[in-house]
């Protein structure tokens, strides 16, 4: 339930909060090559740590504790159906995963 409640949370704020990024705004964007798909992320990721660390503290506590839960939340993935790339969301698949929970502190 502590997982559900703590996906619940981040994605309400993610998607409520103006100042940020927006990873999940850009879902559905095709990109042609996999390093255009790869530089939008690096930017959405810088954009978006010192939010997380400001209002997710006992969640995040560094910038690279920020880094590796975006890299493994949004991915780019190729797309069978069209040959583009897409940042494809897995936040959910990482909260739940044992790699977030050994990470908490």
């Amino acid at each position: 339930m502590k997982k559900l409640s703590i996906a619940a949370v981040f994605g309400t704020l993610v998607l409520a909060t103006p100042t940020m990024a927006h990873h999940a705004e850009h879902l559905g964007i095709p990109y042609g090559s996999r390093g255009e798909c790869e530089a939008t992320m690096a930017q959405l990721r810088n954009g978006d740590r010192d939010f997380l660390t400001t209002v997710f503290p006992d969640l995040f506590s560094t910038d690279g504790d920020v880094n590796a839960f975006l890299s493994r939340a949004f991915t780019c993935e190729l797309s069978d159906d069209d040959g583009k790339w897409y940042i494809t969301d897995h936040r959910l698949e990482v909260l739940d995963s044992d790699w977030f929970q050994r990470r908490q502190r």
